[in-house]
């Protein structure tokens, strides 16, 4: 046997190392590290866009058990949004629709409150509002809670889809302060 000058190689090997092979892995490399850099650049803006929609809601008392609450939505995001319904925590708390109220008149003609005897509870309740890209939206509706309760804060989910070519689902929880921590 012949003495061999270099690394023993067997026959039909391919040396990694040559130029065309070396070139063509890195090459590979290159291609494979942009798609992922562009993937996690789209993943990362999509994220943002998402999570640029806030919620916060005001409270103020119309009654004993009812709190009239509006709704605030800011959508910092660059897609709009349309808010499907509302959802409620248990066990407290109850929505209602503003809608089924009725104006209590006083005797000299002039509005003095509402009567929320015919407003239905809900755990969840349909809420049809569209919110457009960087516009802020309010509106109004009912937060019913028992006069027996102790809880101090309602968690309002709010359900939404984006307004994108695929639509997605997304549910907001927003937290309503109902008794101070006094």
């Amino acid at each position: 046997m012949p003495a061999q000058a270099g690394p023993f190689r067997l026959r039909g090997m391919i040396d990694w190392t040559a130029f065309p092979v070396r070139d063509g892995l890195t090459a590979l490399a290159l291609v494979v590290a942009g798609l992922s850099l562009y993937i996690s650049w789209s993943t990362a803006r999509q994220a943002k866009a998402e999570k640029a929609v806030n919620a916060w809601i005001t409270l103020t008392r119309p009654s004993t058990e009812w709190w009239l609450a509006t709704l605030n939505v800011k959508n910092g995001s660059h897609l709009g949004i349309e808010i499907e319904k509302l959802g409620v925590d248990l066990p407290d708390y109850r929505l209602g629709s503003i809608w089924q109220t009725k104006p209590i008149t006083a005797p000299n003609g002039s509005p003095s409150g509402l009567d929320m005897a015919a407003v239905d509870h809900c755990l969840a309740m349909p809420f049809k509002c569209t919110v457009a890209a960087g516009e802020t939206m309010q509106q109004n509706f009912l937060l019913h809670q028992p006069a027996h309760s102790q809880r101090k804060s309602a968690k309002v989910s709010v359900m939404y889809w984006t307004l994108e070519p695929k639509r997605r689902w997304r549910i907001l929880p927003v937290v309503a302060q109902t008794r101070s921590d006094m």
